[in-house]
């Protein structure tokens, strides 16, 4: 693979081929525990995982789909099947 075809896999990793923004298992995982009204202690509990590495996740998540408050993190799962309403 030529450096510069590896390049663009790695930066345009978080789209699908159809352009939408695609969300690890991991950070799909946690917004929809967000959504559920899971608070970040109770993710990591659940999960196994720090506090701080769902922190991470969710940080992830809100980057990837521009997204700037939990509010709006909920609505993204609604519509995108993440969590029933």
């Amino acid at each position: 693979m030529r450096f510069e075809t590896l390049l663009e896999h790695f930066i345009d990793s978080d789209h699908s081929a159809d352009g939408r923004i695609v969300l690890t298992a991991r950070e799909r995982e946690i917004v929809q525990l967000i959504a559920e009204g899971k608070l970040n202690k109770q993710i990591a509990h659940l999960l196994s995982i720090s506090v701080k590495t769902v922190e991470t996740h969710r940080s992830a998540a809100m980057h990837k789909l521009k997204i700037k408050s939990t509010a709006e993190l909920v609505l993204y799962a609604v519509r995108n099947n993440i969590v029933e309403p």
